[in-house]
């Protein structure tokens, strides 16, 4: 299946807004420059496995990554949505390449 960069972001937005709607009472802004982990209310690394899971689904992911959330990088980085659908992007395509 390909997926344009635009398509996981907005996969990833409606899957934070979502999360965000059993969260908090008002909803967040949430976009391409939004680091979910910091600066989204009660958005913690729980809730961003939570959140992979169901944009893995979306996006029909054939095996789970080597990692729980798509959400954090390195030790103590959290991610913006435009880094995580880079990310996506990358592993895609190494998926594509092994498969």
């Amino acid at each position: 299946m390909k997926v344009t960069r635009e398509k996981i972001v907005e996969i990833l937005i409606n899957a934070l807004q979502e999360a965000q709607q059993d969260i908090v009472d008002e909803p967040e802004e949430i976009t391409e420059s939004t680091r979910p982990i910091g600066d989204l209310k009660s958005f913690d690394s729980l809730a961003s496995v939570v959140v992979t899971v169901h944009c893995l689904a979306a996006l029909k992911w054939n095996a789970p990554p080597s990692f729980p959330s798509l959400f954090l990088g390195k030790p103590g980085e959290a991610l913006t949505v435009g880094e995580v659908a880079d990310r996506i992007l990358r592993l895609k395509k190494r998926q594509s390449r092994e498969g």
